[in-house]
């Protein structure tokens, strides 16, 4: 429990410096009346007044950070756009109110939904429910069709496009079925746990805190933590590096010899894990111990995937 303590203490002064940071370039730079423009990087000027519909993760976000009420105000300018047109566009012209020219479609992406998940589960406002409500009748109404889910190419006039793109059924389906789904249990919030093994010994699994991947895959924390093999990785680094550390004249086999001759005529002592690996000046390094199967990548290039080395 005083460990639990403590880490949240640091967890709270590292927010509390992100947030000042957040206030500080996010808000005074970028903010607009709930909304959030593209600015100059060096003078924080604005460069394009859009949205895209990329960015409605932000609200998400926010609500990770426990900013709700500017999470929930930005959401809502973000669902106005959706109710307008049944989707997001790519491009969304804040000014004009309307979409941008040739950014017109929407191939189906999961940000708004997203947003929408988190808020509810940190606040349970209903409306956060209407907009899935909305996402599902707008995705079988405009994008169905015989053998999947079409990318709208154009929302003007819901023009589809041939194809669907992977994220559809990786993210935008599963972050609907995650919103209408409270009790599932990657929401678990740490009150039901398994318990594992691994190299470390026994670990706590499935207790919450899952992290989604760039396509929404979701990964336990702890499952990490518990089939970990840093400690293993911390001590095979440290007997290379020390290995690497020995005298370059030594002939081969040496270096046993010195480590474990049972006679003990050992001319010089082995070096300690205290000890300094770095080399005296004017000293070369020999080549590494280890060799990779692929070349440095400074020594490849691709090109429409077929790789070239120096010798080609």
């Amino acid at each position: 429990m005083i460990f639990l303590n403590i880490r949240c203490l640091h967890l709270s002064f590292v927010y509390c410096c992100v947030s000042t940071e957040y206030d500080r370039s996010i808000r005074n730079y970028t903010k607009f009346d709930d909304w959030y423009l593209w600015v100059q990087m060096h003078k924080g000027t604005v460069s394009m007044p859009v949205f895209q519909s990329l960015e409605a993760f932000w609200p998400g976000l926010q609500s990770l950070l426990g900013d709700l009420d500017n999470a929930m105000r930005t959401f809502h300018n973000y669902y106005t756009v959706w109710r307008q047109f049944g989707g997001l566009p790519e491009f969304y012209s804040i000014p004009q109110g309307y979409t941008v020219d040739k950014r017109e479609g929407y191939p189906l992406r999961p940000e708004l939904i997203e947003s929408a998940m988190y808020l509810y589960r940190a606040t349970g406002d209903p409306t956060l429910l209407q907009l899935g409500r909305d996402a599902v009748e707008s995705i079988e109404r405009i994008t169905r069709v015989h053998c999947g889910f079409a990318s709208v190419k154009d929302l003007r006039d819901h023009k589809l496009d041939n194809r669907m793109e992977s994220f559809f059924l990786a993210e935008t389906v599963k972050y609907l079925y995650l919103l209408f789904d409270p009790d599932n249990f990657l929401h678990n919030s740490g009150s039901e746990f398994q318990t594992g093994s691994g190299p470390q010994g026994d670990c706590i699994l499935g207790a919450g805190g899952y992290i989604f991947n760039t396509e929404a895959h979701p990964l336990d924390p702890a499952a990490l933590h518990c089939c970990s093999r840093a400690q293993e990785e911390r001590q095979e680094l440290q007997d290379i590096l020390l290995s690497l550390s020995e005298p370059s004249g030594n002939p081969p086999g040496s270096q046993s010899q010195e480590r474990g001759d049972p006679a003990g005529n050992t001319d010089s002592p082995t070096l300690g894990s205290s000890e300094s690996i770095a080399l005296k000046p004017g000293t070369r390094r020999k080549a590494p111990v280890l060799s990779c199967p692929m070349q440095p990548f400074s020594a490849r290039l691709a090109v429409l995937g077929q790789v070239f080395t120096d010798n080609t």
